[in-house]
C-alpha cells in the first residue's frame, strides 16, 4: 500500500483484508478476486521470488511466492523478463506502467511476521474447533502448526497438553504444559492438567503440589477434588476418597454424568460398609453406563450385605448379561445362595458355572469346599480347599475352612498348621481361633486351648462364654 502511494496510486479504494505474508519459500494465495496490477520484488536476503498482486476490491499487497514468472495481467498472460529484476527494489506494473519503487526488506519483514502471527491464530482456532468436535488427533496437528508459527503461544501449549492428556501421552502433555504455563503462570487450568499428567505418569507428590496450586488460584476448581479424590481411591483410602468426593459434588457447576465417579464412590461406600449409599451412587452410574460390568458387580455385593437376596441375584444376572465369561457374576449368585439361603447345592450349581468359565478359580473352589462342610461332606471339601490354597497361597478363609475339614474327620495334626496359618495371615480371624480351641479341646491340651480363648477375650469375641466353658470341662 506504501508503494502504490509512493507512486502516485493514492486514488485506488483500498480494502485490506487478511492475508498470509511470509518469507523462505512458503506460498500463500487468495482467490477469487480480479487482478487489477501486480509487481515483482526480490528482496536483498532470499532467493524467493515474489509476485504482488493487487486488487482495489479485496486484497491489496498480497505477496504470493513465485518461482515460475507466467502471470496474469488485466486478463491477458505474459512473462515478465529477467533483466527487469533489481535488487533492493521493486517494479510496479500498473495499468500498463512501469514504475521502479525502492523500499526496505525490514518492511517485508515486519509484513510477514504479522503475516505468521494470524496464521498461528487460525491454526489454533481451527485446533480448538476440532478438539470441541473429539476430533483429537487433527486437533493436535493444528496446534503444533500453530506453535510452530510461534513458539510462545501459551494458549496451543495448553491446548496441546490437553490434548496429550487426552490420548495418554502424559509425558509429552507435561512438556507442552510447562511451556503453557511460562505465559500463563496464573491461570488455574494450566495446573490442574499439569497435576493430571503427573497423577497418570505416578509422581503422586508433584500431582498435589499442581492441584494445590490450581486451588490457590480458584479455591472452587471442583475437577481437582474429583482427582484427590481419585488418588485416594487408588490408595485405597476409602474414607479420604470420600472426603474430597463430598468436596467435588459441593463445588461442581453442572450435573455429573461420569459414570466411572459414580462408580468409584459406591465402592468406596461399599468399602466403607455403607451399602446403601453404595446402591444410590451404583445406579447412577449404571443408569449413565449400562454395560459397565463393575457397576452390576458392586451393586450384587451391596444387596448381598443388606441380606436383599432377590436384588443381589438380579444385579448378578445383568453382570453376566453384560459378559457371559466373567467368572465373578456366578460366583456371586452362588453366595447369595450359599449365604443368604442356605441352599448349598443351587449354590454349588453357581460356583461350577464360576469354573467353567475360570477353570480352578479360587472363590470358586472355595465356595464348593465350603458348601461340602456344611454338608458334612468333608472328604470331598479337602481337594476343592487344597486346590484353592494352591492357587493362592494367602488365601485366610480358605485356611480356616480346610482346618475345620481336618478337625471334623478327626486329622488334628493337620488342621492345627492350617489355623495358625490362617492366624499369621490375621491375628483377628475369630474363626481360626474359634477352631483351635475345638482341636486343642480333642486333643485336651488345656493351656493352649485357654491362649485361643484368652486371645479372643481380646477381640472381645462372641464365642468366649461357650469356649471357655469346653476348656472348663478338660
Amino acid at each position: 500500500i506504501a508503494c502504490m502511494r509512493q507512486a502516485g496510486c493514492q486514488s485506488i479504494p483500498v480494502s485490506y483484508k487478511s492475508c498470509h505474508i511470509s518469507l523462505g519459500g512458503c506460498s500463500i494465495f487468495t482467490a477469487g478476486f480480479k487482478h487489477y496490477g501486480s509487481y515483482l520484488i526480490r528482496p536483498f536476503s532470499t532467493t524467493v521470488d515474489w509476485f504482488v498482486w493487487h486488487s482495489p476490491v479485496i486484497c491489496p499487497g498480497i505477496f504470493f511466492g513465485c518461482r515460475s514468472y507466467q502471470y496474469f495481467f488485466a486478463g491477458a498472460r505474459g512473462k515478465i523478463p529477467a533483466e527487469r529484476y533489481q535488487f533492493g527494489c521493486g517494479i510496479l506494473y500498473f495499468s500498463g506502467m512501469k514504475i521502479k519503487l525502492p523500499f526496505l526488506s525490514a518492511a517485508l519483514l515486519f509484513l510477514t511476521l504479522a503475516g505468521k502471527a494470524q496464521t498461528a491464530e487460525s491454526y489454533y482456532n481451527e485446533g480448538v474447533k476440532l478438539k470441541e468436535e473429539k476430533q483429537i488427533k487433527p486437533a493436535l496437528e493444528k496446534f503444533r502448526k500453530a506453535i510452530e508459527l510461534n513458539p510462545g503461544y501459551s494458549a496451543a501449549h495448553y491446548e496441546m497438553g490437553w490434548c496429550l492428556n487426552d490420548g495418554g501421552d502424559y509425558v509429552s502433555a507435561i512438556i507442552s504444559l510447562r511451556k503453557a504455563r511460562i505465559g500463563w503462570a496464573h491461570i488455574p487450568k494450566v495446573y490442574f492438567e499439569l497435576g493430571y499428567a503427573f497423577q497418570k505418569t505416578d509422581r503422586k507428590d508433584s500431582a498435589l503440589a499442581m492441584y494445590r496450586r490450581c486451588l490457590e488460584l480458584k479455591p472452587d476448581y471442583s475437577g481437582v477434588f474429583k482427582q484427590m479424590g481419585y488418588m485416594d481411591y487408588d490408595e485405597e483410602d476409602y474414607t479420604g476418597a470420600l472426603a474430597q468426593f463430598a468436596k467435588y459434588e459441593a463445588n461442581v457447576k453442572t450435573e455429573i454424568k461420569d459414570y466411572l465417579y459414580w462408580y468409584r464412590k459406591g465402592f468406596c461406600m461399599n468399602a466403607t460398609k455403607d451399602y446403601t449409599g453404595a446402591m444410590t451412587a451404583l445406579n447412577k452410574s449404571a443408569g449413565l453406563k449400562a454395560d459397565y460390568l463393575n457397576t452390576w458387580l458392586e451393586l450384587g455385593f451391596a444387596c448381598t450385605r443388606l441380606k436383599k437376596d432377590a436384588d443381589a441375584i438380579y444385579y448378578y444376572e445383568k453382570a453376566i448379561a453384560v459378559d457371559p465369561k466373567s467368572h465373578v457374576g456366578y460366583n456371586g449368585i452362588g453366595e447369595v445362595y450359599r449365604d443368604l439361603k442356605k441352599d448349598y447345592e443351587q449354590s454349588m450349581i453357581w460356583y461350577y458355572k464360576a469354573l467353567g468359565v475360570k477353570p480352578n478359580e479360587r472363590k470358586a473352589l472355595f465356595g464348593i469346599g465350603y458348601c461340602l462342610n456344611a454338608q458334612r461332606k468333608y472328604n470331598e471339601a479337602i481337594p476343592k480347599l487344597e486346590k484353592a490354597i494352591e492357587m493362592e497361597n494367602t488365601y485366610t478363609a480358605a485356611y480356616v475352612e480346610l482346618g475345620y475339614s481336618f478337625y471334623s474327620t478327626g486329622q488334628y495334626d493337620k488342621a492345627i498348621p492350617m489355623l495358625e496359618k490362617a492366624l499369621s495371615l490375621n491375628p483377628k480371624n475369630e474363626n481360626a481361633r474359634y477352631y483351635a480351641v475345638l482341636v486343642y479341646v480333642k486333643q485336651k491340651n488345656k493351656a493352649a486351648a485357654q491362649k485361643q480363648v484368652n486371645e479372643l477375650k481380646a477381640l472381645s469375641s462372641r464365642y468366649v462364654d461357650e469356649l471357655q466353658r469346653k476348656v472348663d470341662g478338660i
